[in-house]
């Protein structure tokens, strides 16, 4: 059965013309803000009101590659000594796994003052602390330079559980996107760390597009 033919008016054809023309517009208007956000010479999109979230995943094995490539130039680089305290097994650290654990790996300090020779390192917590800087990046979306590691520091509170920390870029780009409050929750198994950054954002800030991560592609 041949289906009725719809025959439209010319007032008709133009109104869905029109909004044809509106709806391609808006979407050459996104796109092209997303582009100049990149290159910087186009306006920028602006975020409401409300949440950003950042997550990520962390192979445990990728960083104990790093430890065991850099060692000491690695951890004192990416970790600040709060979060090198909390992953370090013995008395002077807070982890406290067996030190016959694979996920445990000695690394040479130099003969730094004050640490010794070596110290051993819960992988599971570093990766899950390298897991939250890079969920927390995430959250803070930096055009061009991306925050040194150690401007974002998971904090353990003596409950257990971790708040995130900033300064320097890291603390001036959650200024400049608004952002009032972050919650930070990590996790980790033998094979793989997560974690999930929260921020609360009041609204008219810069999206930019994320710089990926140099210590990621190097691992």
């Amino acid at each position: 059965m041949t289906p009725p033919t719809t025959v439209m008016s010319s007032a008709s054809i133009d109104r869905l013309a029109r909004s044809l023309r509106a709806s391609t517009f808006d979407q050459v208007q996104r796109a092209l803000s997303a582009e100049g956000a990149s290159r910087g010479d186009l306006d920028p999109v602006m975020s409401p009101d409300g949440l950003r979230v950042g997550m990520d995943l962390v192979p445990v094995a990728d960083v104990a590659a790093s430890v065991d490539r850099l060692g000491r130039r690695y951890l004192y680089r990416v970790f600040t000594p709060h979060e090198r305290a909390c992953a370090r097994i013995g008395p002077r650290g807070d982890a406290v796994l067996s030190t016959e654990s694979s996920d445990v790996l000695p690394v040479d300090l130099g003969g730094r003052a004050g640490d010794g020779m070596s110290a051993l390192y819960s992988m599971q917590s570093l990766a899950g602390r390298f897991a939250a800087k890079e969920a927390a990046v995430k959250v803070l979306r930096p055009r061009g330079a991306r925050p040194e590691w150690r401007s974002i520091e998971v904090r353990r509170a003596v409950g257990g559980w971790c708040e995130l920390r900033l300064s320097g870029l890291a603390a001036r780009l959650a200024d400049e996107a608004g952002l009032t409050a972050l919650a930070v929750s990590v996790t980790h198994e033998p094979m793989m760390a997560a974690a999930c950054v929260v921020a609360m954002s009041k609204g008219g800030a810069t999206v930019w597009h994320q710089t990926p991560s140099p210590e990621r592609k190097g691992m």
